[in-house]
């Protein structure tokens, strides 16, 4: 490789091979260093590096050992973006954000009281409500609590330290998503994405579409909302994922994601909309102008229901898969577990089997399509020996 000329990510989201097309266009090749290489299925214009990624050691060794050959470390990951951030200040690479606003931006604890004193959440009262790692991701560690002796018995049970989690209000209402950008001179919002949780104890996330009510006077109120969250808080980092809940009171924070969006969401905002959000990052962390356009085109709508394992052991089988192409929607599968790999835990995104996504000219019909086409799916799993 050319000197000075990798792009080197740590971890990914969806679509490396679009980051990497991007990162061509500038003369850069793209480098990912992940813990799981399989887990990103076929990647053909980047090139992925098997690392131990939670290690911060390990990643300064592998910097400081290829120093002449990266321009730029960075990620788009909430998970890494602090150690992404760390390296940059440490091996003195264009910095596009400060290290410490970073983490106190992904400390819910931070958010959740900057936005009360603000008017702009509710203080937490009563029961049931919702406790969850205050630097987690994937609905990793959510846990839902009816009473202060459930309460009680979750932290005992588990060893819990309650100063780790934040405690919020559990809110009856549908869960949506915000996905936008915001920079030091740009706020740019993409659009709202639909998104069906699993019921309590659990939530994992079943169903997601977007853009949702486009276009529509809610769509509007959630853009000007998510604004005044953004600018409360001094968000500069760039792609923010804001996930809230309707209510009857209004819209009320669940959390704030300095990330792209996951799943297959990003790649929705680049098929059904003019904005191509993996260009973008590359161009921020080139500290080249971000390229958005001045008007948002809204060209289709797209959905994917995600298949969980429904108990643990070992995935025998995908029945169905040879039926997709029977129904509307360009439908696609997209997997997340090989066959012969093991579930070891069920209720979050580690038990995910793989989505089934849909095209349409709507979020709404996009998502009749991939649920009706995820249907005809049944993972077969084999108890473990």
């Amino acid at each position: 490789m050319t000197t000075n000329k990798v792009l080197l990510a740590i971890e990914a989201m969806s679509e490396i091979d679009r980051m990497a097309q991007a990162a061509e266009k500038y003369g850069y090749s793209l480098v990912v260093l992940a813990e799981n290489v399989p887990s990103y299925g076929a990647v053909e214009k980047a090139t992925l590096v098997e690392f131990p990624t939670r290690d911060f050691a390990a990643l300064s060794d592998y910097i400081q050992d290829n120093r002449s050959r990266i321009a730029q470390v960075f990620s788009v990951t909430d998970t890494w973006g602090v150690q992404a951030s760390q390296l940059r200040d440490q091996f003195d690479f264009l910095q596009f954000g400060s290290t410490e606003r970073l983490r106190q931006l992904r400390d819910k604890q931070y958010v959740q009281e900057t936005l009360i004193k603000a008017g702009l959440a509710r203080e937490v009262s009563g029961y049931p409500r919702i406790l969850k790692a205050k630097n987690g991701t994937g609905k990793i560690g959510v846990h839902y609590v009816g009473s202060e002796q459930e309460l009680r018995g979750l932290v005992e049970k588990n060893g819990l330290d309650l100063g780790d989690y934040l405690q919020q209000n559990y809110y009856c209402g549908s869960l949506y998503s915000a996905e936008v950008w915001r920079d030091k001179d740009v706020f740019q919002f993409f659009g709202v994405t639909n998104r069906i949780l699993s019921e309590p104890p659990f939530f994992t996330e079943k169903v997601k579409s977007f853009p949702w009510e486009c276009g529509s006077e809610w769509e509007k109120n959630v853009e000007s909302w998510v604004s005044d969250v953004l600018a409360q808080l001094d968000y500069d980092f760039g792609l923010a994922h804001v996930e809230f809940v309707e209510t009857r009171h209004g819209f009320e924070i669940v959390e704030i994601n300095c990330r792209m969006a996951g799943a297959l969401i990003t790649p929705a905002i680049v098929a059904s909309t003019n904005f191509d959000p993996y260009r973008m990052v590359v161009e921020q962390a080139l500290g080249l102008p971000v390229t958005i356009p001045d008007t948002r085109i809204v060209s289709g709508g797209s959905s994917h229901v995600s298949l969980y394992a429904q108990r643990v052991g070992r995935l025998s089988a995908i029945e169905g898969l040879d039926k997709l192409d029977q129904y509307l929607g360009d439908v696609q599968w997209h997997t997340s577990k090989d066959i012969g790999d093991e579930i070891s835990e069920l209720g979050t995104y580690r038990a995910r089997i793989g989505n089934v996504s849909a095209q349409a000219s709507s979020a709404p019909l996009a998502q009749d399509r991939a649920i009706t086409a995820a249907a005809t799916l049944t993972p077969l799993i084999d108890f473990s020996k």
